[in-house]
C-alpha cells in the first residue's frame, strides 16, 4: 500500500519503489453491500486461480499483486503508483445490461458519476486522478484494464449477492486471468 499523501507530490512520486513489469489487480467494492462485493470476490477467485497455476520453468509472466479496496479517485490512484499495469474489477449499475453481465471496458468509457468506486462525487474520477498523478511525477500505469459486473443491489446492507451476480464471479475471474496472460 502507498501511504503517500496527495498533498505532497514529491512523496507521491517517490513513496513506492519502482515495480517494473509488475501488475496489480484491484477488486473494488464493499463486502457488506450486496452485489458491491463482486470486485472483492473476483479478486479472491483471481488470487486462487493464480495460486493454482503450475510453476513453469522460465515462466515469463510478471508478478501479480491482488488487493481488495473500498476507495476511488485519488486514493485508488495512490495504490497504483509504481505498477506498470493495473486491472480493476468493480460492480457497476448501468441498467443497460442484464444483471451479471461481465464486460471488459476502457477506463475512459465509463459514464461519469455512474462509475462506482473508480469515481466519487467527493473526489476526482480515476481518469483525472491518474492524469494528476502523471503531472506530479508519479509512476502510474498507462495500462489500466477494467472488468465490470452489472449489479443490482449495491446499497443494501447484506453479504448475499443476487444470483445473477454470484454466477458472474467465476466468469469475471476468468476474464481477468485472460487479461493477465495477454
Amino acid at each position: 500500500m502507498c501511504a503517500a499523501s496527495t498533498a505532497d507530490p514529491a512523496a507521491l512520486a517517490t513513496s513506492v519503489e519502482a515495480r517494473p513489469g509488475r501488475t496489480i489487480v484491484v477488486g473494488l467494492g464493499n463486502p457488506i453491500l450486496g452485489d458491491d462485493a463482486a470486485g472483492w470476490l473476483v479478486a479472491d477467485a483471481v488470487e486462487a486461480g493464480l495460486a493454482a497455476r503450475p510453476a513453469r520453468g522460465g515462466d515469463a509472466r510478471p508478478p501479480v499483486v491482488v488487493e481488495r479496496l473500498a476507495v476511488g479517485g485519488l486514493t485508488l490512484m495512490e495504490h497504483l503508483v509504481g505498477y506498470s499495469r493495473a486491472v480493476l474489477v468493480d460492480a457497476l449499475v448501468t441498467g443497460a445490461d442484464p444483471p451479471g453481465t461481465v464486460r471488459r471496458r476502457r477506463l475512459d468509457s465509463l459514464p461519469g458519476r455512474e462509475a462506482g468506486h473508480v469515481d466519487s462525487a467527493h473526489d476526482a474520477t480515476l481518469v483525472t486522478a491518474l492524469e494528476a498523478g502523471r503531472l506530479l511525477g508519479a509512476d502510474v500505469p498507462d495500462d489500466v484494464g477494467l472488468v465490470t459486473v452489472e449489479a443490482v443491489r449495491v446499497l443494501e446492507l447484506t453479504v448475499t449477492l443476487t444470483p445473477e451476480v454470484a454466477a458472474a464471479i467465476p466468469v469475471a475471474a476468468a476474464v481477468v486471468l485472460e487479461l493477465l496472460d495477454a
